[in-house]
């Protein structure tokens, strides 16, 4: 019993000895292919296209309240129901604002304006010309797409944890540095724009409203409230038109990132390397072990 265990014992060793000594007679070729597979690897994340994020960091100002909001609010008021009429907090405003943000009217609006289609459609845009290749142009709803998939919004979680609402976090993946960070302020600056537009515009449709309701009106007393809502959406469109930072007051401007993001060539290389090092010693494993047993085979 104790010969057969010292036997077992004793083969162990051997077999590992053995293994370790097929690896030194095939190390040129374990060598080579795992240098073919490493360079080949290397040479593949050259190809890839390089793609860098810029982030900017921003806070509510918490003014974006519709001026219909504030109307139906005094006009609450003036029924009883102002317990009612309360306005939601800045996290209700940054939740619309960056709804906003991702629509598609807003985005194909910021395309537009900014003249983007030929840096979203690089491959398709004739530089030297300044044309289209072959003369078509690409479809507004494709580059909407294109841009919609390079943002990602997500709020701050550093600020979640100290309990602080309405930091946000734009995000903006590109294959240009510059212009990953161009678009990342610009969308901060233009959705300012176009909610204190939006805002003007409808608080010129309230006064409209208010002044014809008064002219139905003798009663004193409505005609004061009326006059007082026509005050509020006055001082709207005066804090709309007076500030740039109209929904969202930026903390940290987006700068043109100098290291890509993607590709990971460092992990991809040397992930590669490994695997080829451990595929190279399977087929030298299955040469020397495998093979021979399938010869022997009588079928």
């Amino acid at each position: 019993m104790s010969l057969s265990n010292n036997d077992n014992h004793l083969e162990e060793p051997i077999q590992l000895l053995d293994l370790l000594q097929i690896t030194l007679n095939y190390k040129k070729f374990i060598i080579v292919l795992t240098a073919i597979i490493a360079i080949s690897s290397a040479l593949y994340t050259l190809s890839m296209e390089r793609i860098y994020v810029a982030q900017t960091l921003v806070k509510s100002t918490s003014q974006s309240i519709s001026a219909g909001d504030s109307m139906g609010g005094g006009l609450a008021g003036l029924l009883g129901l102002q317990g009612q009429a309360e306005v939601s907090g800045s996290l209700t405003d940054i939740d619309s604002t960056i709804a906003i943000m991702n629509s598609r009217p807003f985005l194909e609006k910021f395309i537009i304006d900014n003249k983007l289609l030929p840096e979203i459609f690089d491959d398709l845009w004739d530089k030297k010309n300044s044309k289209w290749y072959q003369d078509v142009e690409p479809n507004l709803t494709d580059g909407y797409k294109v841009l919609k998939e390079s943002l990602e919004i997500t709020f701050d979680p550093v600020a979640w944890t100290r309990r602080q609402v309405g930091y946000v976090l734009i995000d903006v993946s590109w294959n240009n540095s510059k212009t990953s960070a161009y678009i990342a302020n610009k969308l901060v600056e233009d959705i300012n724009l176009y909610l204190s537009n939006q805002m003007v515009n409808e608080a010129q449709k309230s006064i409209i409203f208010i002044d014809e309701q008064a002219l139905k009106t003798n009663a004193n007393s409505v005609k004061e409230s009326l006059y007082k809502l026509k005050t509020e959406q006055l001082r709207n469109m005066m804090l709309a038109n007076s500030s740039k930072e109209f929904a969202l007051r930026v903390i940290d401007n987006a700068l043109p990132p100098k290291i890509p993001s993607r590709p990971k060539r460092t992990q991809i290389v040397l992930i590669a390397t490994s695997l080829g090092f451990l595929f190279s010693v399977l087929l030298v494993f299955l040469k020397t072990s495998l093979f021979p047993l399938i010869k022997q085979l009588k079928f």
